[in-house]
């Protein structure tokens, strides 16, 4: 009893001290409870078993044919992202045939687990383009944009 009541102060700091400490972690939780998870969660779960192939890549290029002069393939999570140039006089309506004759390139397993997304612009400044094209991966067909009035 003589100790408890000879250090009552350094007792009391103490555990005002340890409830700070408690309190901080269980502030610190409440706040930051996913500070150490992935930037894409569990979505990205199983992207290693399908992966998308540089041949895939090439294949996509070869099947959407000459008439563009730029295409460039990339990965973001599980969207494939597929951004072409358009040259010459091609028709947004052929554009889109060629998007659609490139999704052959991919196996059913990669259509099933990524998004793909065709932005399609023009080497000539026409109001006809961008055209774009989004398809999901629970979905068969590519959805594009509308034509485009021209005033």
């Amino acid at each position: 009893m003589k100790f408890i009541k000879k250090n009552i102060k350094k007792i009391v700091a103490l555990m005002a001290f340890i409830l700070l400490v408690a309190f901080l972690l269980i502030a610190k939780e409440f706040f930051y409870s996913s500070d150490a998870g992935a930037v894409y969660g569990n979505r990205l779960e199983g992207i290693e078993k399908v992966k998308i192939s540089e041949e895939t890549k090439n294949k996509v290029k070869e099947l959407m044919g000459d008439a563009f002069t730029d295409i460039n393939i990339r990965l973001q999570g599980r969207i494939v992202y597929i951004d072409a140039k358009a040259g010459g006089e091609l028709a947004p309506g052929a554009a889109r045939e060629q998007g659609n004759k490139a999704l052959e390139a991919f196996s059913a397993e990669e259509k099933a687990y990524y998004d793909i997304q065709y932005i399609i612009d023009s080497d000539t400044n026409t109001t006809e383009y961008p055209v774009l094209g989004y398809k999901h991966h629970s979905k068969e067909s590519i959805n594009w944009t509308r034509d485009r009035a021209v005033n």
